[in-house]
Parts: C-alpha cells; structure tokens; sequence
C-alpha cells in the first residue's frame, strides 16, 4: 500500500512539474485560444441543446426509402374519399390565413414597395390539392398528409409544395427517386383540366418573376445574358429542362470518381501542412529569415490555415449533399469530419438549413424569412425584407450598412458562423460536442507551433471571408419572392432567377470549389461540382434557347454589386421613415 502511494505521489509531481513547466513558456496566448473555443462549446451546452428541431436526424436521412408496410400505413384509408372538401376545412384555412395576414398588415402597410401586400392569386385546382394533402407527380395525386409529419427533409418543406406537380423538383432534390417512390401508390390520375390549370399557374408566377427581376438593382446595372421575357414558353422549356436532368443523371454525373474526392481530401491536408510548416519556419532558431522578421510570420500561416477552412467548407458540403461517397453513413460522417471537426461549423446544423436553402431559395412569408442561409440579421438586403425588421439597433446600422458590410464579413465572418451554428443548434447530438472538441484539441496543436495564435487565427478567417463573400455573391443581390407564389411556380425559372455564376480563369476554379458554378448546383443539386464545367455550358445554352438569363460576373465586380445593393436598400429603407437618414431620402 506505501509503494502505491509513493507511485501515485511520483505521478501526480510529475504532472505538476509538466504543468509548471508549460505555464513558464510563452503559451498565453495559446491557452487563451483555448478557453475561447471550449467557451463556444459550453455555449451550445447552455442553448444549443435544449432547442427544438424542425429538421432530420442523420439517421432520418437514410429513411426516405420507406418499407412498402410503412408506406401504406400512410396512406388514406378511402382515396375516393379525397374527391371532396369540406366546407368547414375551407373555412378554417381561410380563417388561418386572415388572421396570418392581419397580424402583419400593421407592418406591411408602412412599406408600400414590399410585395407582401400584393394579391396572390389562387389556383382552385391547386387549393383543392392542397386541402387534400395531395401532390401531382408524372400526371398522378397522391396523397402525403400522414407523411408530411416523416419528411426527413422536414415538414415544412413537404407542407409548402402540397397542391403543386413536384415532379421536376422531386426528381432533382433526391437521389433515387424512383426507389423512394416504388411502393406508394396515387390516388388517382390528374384531369387534362387540372394539368393545364396548374400550368397556367406556374406561367403566371414566372411572368411576375420576371417583372420582379427586371426593377432589380442586379438589372439596372449589368446586362443580363439572353434575358428576353416574350420568348419564354414554359412548356417547351419544362420539356427541356426534363430532358437535360435525364440526361445528366444517365451520364453518371450525380456520381463523383474516388480520384476527385481523393484529390480535394489531399488540397486540404496539404494547405493544414503549409500552415504549420510556415509557422515552425517563423519560430525557427534563423531570426534573420524574412518569414521570421516581418508580418509573414502570422499572415502567410494564417493565409494556409484560412484555405485549410475554405476547402474543408467545399467537402462538407459535397458530403451534407451526399454527393461524396454512394453510401448515406459515410457521407454524415465526412460532413462531421470535415464541417464540425476541420472548419469549426456543425455540419448537421448546416445541413438541416441547407435544405431550406434550396427549396426556399430567397423566400419568405407574411411571417418572416424561409430561406436561413440567405438572411442576416445586421443588414437589409432588399427592400422587401424591411418589414422585417424591427428593432432600433437594426435601425440605425442599416444607416451605415454598405460600409459596415465588408469589415463585418472579414472581421466578424468566422466567428459568427462558428458561434451560430453552436447557438442555433435544433437538435441535441453527441457527436456534435464530440467534434466541437476535437475542433478544439487539433487547432491548439496547430496553433501551438507559433507564437502569435491570435494573430494567425484572425489572418485566416479574413482569408475564409472571402467563401462568405463568394456564397452571399450568389444570390444576395437576386430577387426575393414570396414563398406561397414562388412554390406554385416553376422550380427551375425560379432557381435561374436567383442566381449567378463567377467567371473565374480555369486555372483558379479551385479556389470557388466548383461553386462558382452555381446554376448547376442550385439546377441540380444532386451533381457533383466534378462535372459542373461539363453541365454548366449545356445549362447556358438552355437559357439562351429560352430567354432566361445567364449572368457571370467576376469576384470584384460581385462585390462592388452588393455595396451598392447595400447603399441603394439603405435609401429605401430611410424613405419609409425608419432610420435617422429618413430627412435625407424621405
């Protein structure tokens, strides 16, 4: 017993001794790197965890092939039933809507220029469809409202496009659609008459896009290619849009080769070992080296270590997608690897806001924003999102938005992404902490090897503003609708509408990591960024056959747009009396 306690005292002095010996070196500034992370950590502990979640599990994720068992436990126990509305259940949705509508009309009325007020059309057959908790898809009803609830991609999304033909977005938005459809049988087959009634709809909500885009600030101030709204046939190009999606997939494109995720995996190993190479050559024992004397000793590691975010951004994305590996496990767990443990961002939360992202792209409703990814909450970004917000501090920063917007993005970017998708976690998940730690443990061993962290750690994440800059240049500046009107028309109009390409040289594609081919993600999601320089000429010459546009723009010239996208929301906003330059521009 005495020589166990002598071996445990030895072991505890000699834990003391390396304890000493560590708080005796220059690592202040490591440690307060440390405290600062785990802090974020113990954040999520405090809220993240304890929010409810509208979104899928991992687990859900692999769910979306239903067992044919399952599949008609859902379904309605009489379909002839479904023929008929009740007069009750109209009521009571109109009543819903009404009282929906009223509680924002206060609001709205101070903002003539914000088209929530506007009328939104009703399509019977629609609304019809709608009541009945049906879905049009290949010309046949059926019937999701006791699947609504299951939707692994969340209800919200299922319950936005009832009554509507999702054909053409159910095919681009899932893997294997065929298969997630084997086993439900429809309803019944959909009339001539409600075919053409739901595209009439769908014409009518593309022609009033149009109108919305054309009074855009992007419109005013860059020509856009093709753009010729009296050429559109949406028929015609509903066909072709089918076709090109047909032919993509038998092409194999939703499938990335082993060398393409080899070769990114390798660019981001590599830019993690650039990083701590320069810093081991900053604090070599060669004071006279130029790395060492000057500001390259922080910048240019910090430089590596922001691409080392940048690129590992680009794969959890891929693997959130599932557009990695051919198996649903392996791809969340990249996600994790690459989003939550490399980059420092929950890429579960991501994931979860990602789809919204793209089904409810630059949308929003009487009661606020559908599309998480694009709104923020320091900044206006159009002047149909003023009612939104309300409170004064939003008030006087709008007033300085165009020039806070670029020091806010290099300065604040990282961390604010980092602590958002702590804070606005939906769901508890273990491994969430797990990677949140590992995050921690592998940033203190890179960030060991220098003796200025802080500076580092700061050079990279202006570096890594520049992918918040490339993702908000996407769509920032682009029309926002009216997610009841938008969802009635068609996926694709919608999609080329609010988007853009960065024309970029081929040699530094890299850097955008394929998403600079950005109608080709957001026309079909489910392609690799492999193939986008394949699918992206095909896609310009579908826009150009059919007048839509297509527009690419260089980086700055992004920039420059969304400044002044920026000042020009600012006039707006201070016109309707909000803001202390309303006497400027009221």
């Amino acid at each position: 017993m005495a020589n166990a306690n002598v071996g445990g005292s030895n072991v505890l002095n000699a834990i003391i001794k390396e304890y000493s010996q560590f708080i005796s070196t220059d690592h202040c500034f490591k440690l307060a790197v440390t405290i600062l992370l785990c802090g974020v950590t113990l954040i999520w502990w405090a809220y993240g965890g304890s929010s409810s979640s509208s979104g899928g599990d991992l687990a859900d994720d692999r769910n979306s092939i239903l067992k044919e068992e399952d599949v008609q436990s859902l379904q309605t126990e009489d379909p002839s039933d479904d023929s008929d509305i009740d007069d009750n259940d109209d009521d009571d949705e109109n009543k819903s809507q009404q009282t929906t509508s009223s509680s924002a009309s206060s609001t709205i009325a101070a903002h003539p220029t914000n088209n929530l007020h506007k009328p939104i059309t009703k399509c019977p057959t629609r609304e019809k469809a709608r009541a009945q908790g049906l879905v049009l898809y290949n010309k046949h009803w059926y019937n999701v409202s006791k699947f609504i609830a299951h939707h692994p991609g969340g209800s919200e999304l299922l319950e936005q496009y009832l009554g509507t033909d999702i054909t053409h977005v159910f095919h681009v938005m899932h893997r294997n659609p065929k298969l997630i459809m084997k086993y439900r049988k429809p309803v019944r087959g959909a009339t001539e008459e409600e075919m053409e009634e739901l595209l009439q709809r769908r014409n009518e909500v593309s022609q009033e896009m149009f109108a919305e885009y054309e009074e855009g600030v992007m419109t005013k101030s860059h020509a856009a290619d093709f753009f010729n709204r009296e050429r559109f046939n949406l028929k015609a190009f509903e066909k072709d849009a089918g076709e090109l999606y047909e032919d993509f997939t038998k092409a194999g494109y939703t499938k990335p080769t082993f060398g393409f995720v080899a070769q990114k995996t390798a660019l981001v190993l590599m830019f993690l070992f650039l990083s701590v190479l320069c810093m081991k050559c900053a604090s070599s024992d060669d004071q006279q080296s130029i790395i060492a004397t000057t500001p390259l000793s922080y910048i240019l590691p910090g430089i590596f270590l922001g691409l080392f975010w940048h690129q590992s951004g680009f794969l959890m994305h891929d693997a959130e997608h599932h557009n990695l590996i051919g198996n649903e496990l392996v791809n969340d767990i990249l996600g994790w690897l690459y989003g939550t443990v490399f980059l420092g961002v929950n890429g579960a939360w991501w994931r979860e806001e990602h789809r919204e992202h793209h089904a409810f792209l630059n949308a929003f409703d009487e009661a606020g924003f559908k599309d998480p990814q694009m709104k923020e909450d320091i900044w206006i970004q159009n002047a149909n999102l003023i009612p939104f917000y309300g409170q004064e501090l939003i008030h006087f920063l709008a007033n300085f938005q165009h020039i806070l917007f670029i020091p806010i993005i290099f300065f604040a970017g990282r961390i604010g992404i980092v602590v958002d998708s702590t804070l606005t976690e939906r769901k508890f998940r273990p491994w969430t902490i797990l990677g949140n730690v590992f995050h921690v443990l592998l940033h203190y061993a890179v960030l060991s090897q220098t003796s200025t962290p802080i500076r580092v750690y700061m050079a990279g994440a202006c570096q890594f503003a520049v992918l918040s800059l490339q993702l908000l240049g996407n769509h920032h500046i682009k029309p926002w609708n009216n997610i009841h009107s938008a969802s009635e028309g068609n996926f694709s109009v919608w999609q080329i509408l609010c988007t853009q390409d960065f024309d970029t040289p081929i040699w530094f594609r890299w850097f955008y990591g394929g998403l600079n081919f950005h109608y080709s993600h957001h026309l079909f999601p489910t392609i690799s960024r492999e193939y986008f320089p394949i699918t992206t000429p095909r896609i310009r010459s579908l826009c150009e056959k059919h007048g839509l546009p297509f527009i690419e723009v260089g980086f700055v010239e992004c920039v420059t747009g969304m400044v002044t996208n920026m000042n020009e929301v600012k006039k707006e906003f201070a016109k309707h009396g909000a803001g202390t330059l309303s006497l400027v521009y009221g």
